[in-house]
């Protein structure tokens, strides 16, 4: 029987079906410890075998699947390899690509108001919050001039930045702004108003059981129109959901959340016992800050406010700068040059003989002829031969 018990609870925790909602909303270590508890009982009663190995099914669930023992383990982890030189998420942020989410439920107090902003955030999401003179005066206090307020009923939006736009849900406090940082990256904030479905003693009352339903149909369709407010798939522009949720984290409202590629920012780098309700002795995490895809969660811890009702969640993130593939070079046909006309042909050179330089003229003897007379000339005599 308890075997098929575990295996119910299991599948209805998996599924989180809208008409099982009383059995979803109990947190994964409650159930483990019921299942714990009930069969040592039943051990203790009858010494048998399948009790004892139920509760070790039921002790490992426990630890493995609780997110709660998760957050722990990380602390556990950072504090042994001493990256934890200071307290978490304390002091200003270092590095312009870096941003520190706040989030807080004031209660209509200013002092719960003050206690977040002693995290120096970036931007600060105040549920209850208390009159604007005095998120004016915080503001100032935090960002100075550069600062920007945004406020509908009941919440209210600070940040470091210029604001560019303000939407308010008519039906509740839901308020959406767009804050453009000196950086020139645009970060649209969504502080949520959602229903209170939380699980109670009176869980179990079939007018509770009503109501649970229809508050959580009520909370995912207002989170589906949050979605709807602003584009969430553009690099160049962050989104960030905080607020106070209601209902515990796996419940079915945070599927669409899921489906659109945000990150439970404590679920994903948490340190810590991260839950945030009732503040002195927290069992439920309520309270949760959500980002895209292009903020990087860093770390993210709960803080005491004894002034609150709820702890103050504290999430550091960072920008994931796109980086632009290089595209592929193309081959690009070389045309070779015009070949140069052909020069017109020269005529050759006429060919220029020689010239001899002229004999050197050497004096020679002058020839003075003979005197010519009228006389005849002598003629030879004739030779005799003896």
């Amino acid at each position: 029987m308890l075997l098929i018990a575990y295996l119910i609870v299991a599948i209805c925790l998996l599924n989180r079906w809208d008409a099982v909602v009383a059995v979803t909303l109990i947190p994964v270590w409650a159930w483990a410890a019921i299942g714990m508890v009930i069969s040592l009982l039943c051990w203790i009663m009858c010494r048998g075998l399948p009790s004892l190995l139920v509760f070790c099914l039921c002790l490992a669930t426990g630890v493995l699947f609780s997110e709660e023992t998760l957050g722990i383990a990380r602390e556990l982890v950072v504090a042994i390899k001493g990256e934890i030189a200071k307290p978490p998420l304390a002091g200003p942020v270092v590095g312009p690509a870096k941003i520190r989410v706040v989030n807080v439920n004031a209660v209509g107090s200013e002092a719960a108001l003050r206690r977040a902003i002693e995290a120096q955030p970036d931007i600060l999401v105040v549920q209850q919050a208390p009159d604007k003179a005095v998120l004016d005066a915080v503001a100032d206090q935090l960002y100075g001039v550069d600062r920007c307020v945004a406020s509908h009923r009941t919440n209210a939006i600070l940040a470091r930045g210029e604001l560019l736009g303000v939407i308010g849900d008519p039906e509740n406090a839901t308020l959406h702004a767009r804050i453009k940082r000196a950086d020139g990256f645009i970060i649209d904030v969504t502080n949520l108003d959602l229903k209170g479905c939380a699980p109670s003693l009176e869980i179990w009352r079939p007018a509770v059981w009503k109501d649970l339903i229809e508050a959580r149909v009520h909370n995912r369709r207002l989170v589906r129109a949050s979605l709807g407010e602003n584009e969430i798939t553009r690099s160049n522009i962050g989104r960030v959901i905080s607020g106070g949720f209601g209902t515990p984290p796996g419940d079915d409202v945070y599927r669409p959340l899921e489906t659109n590629g945000l990150v439970d920012s404590y679920g994903e780098v948490g340190l810590g016992w991260g839950n945030t309700f009732p503040s002195e002795y927290p069992a439920l995490r309520l309270d949760q800050i959500w980002v895209s895809a292009n903020l990087v969660p860093i770390r993210s811890t709960t803080r005491l406010n004894p002034e609150s009702t709820n702890r103050i969640v504290v999430s550091e993130m960072e920008k994931k700068i796109p980086v632009t593939p290089a595209k592929p070079a193309t081959a690009v046909p070389v045309t070779p040059p015009p070949a140069a006309p052909p020069a017109p042909a020269t005529p050759p050179a006429p060919v220029t003989p020689p010239v001899t330089p002229p004999a050197p003229v050497t004096p020679a003897t002058q020839v003075v002829p003979a005197p010519t007379s009228s006389a005849p000339a002598a003629q030879p005599k004739p030779v005799l031969t003896p």
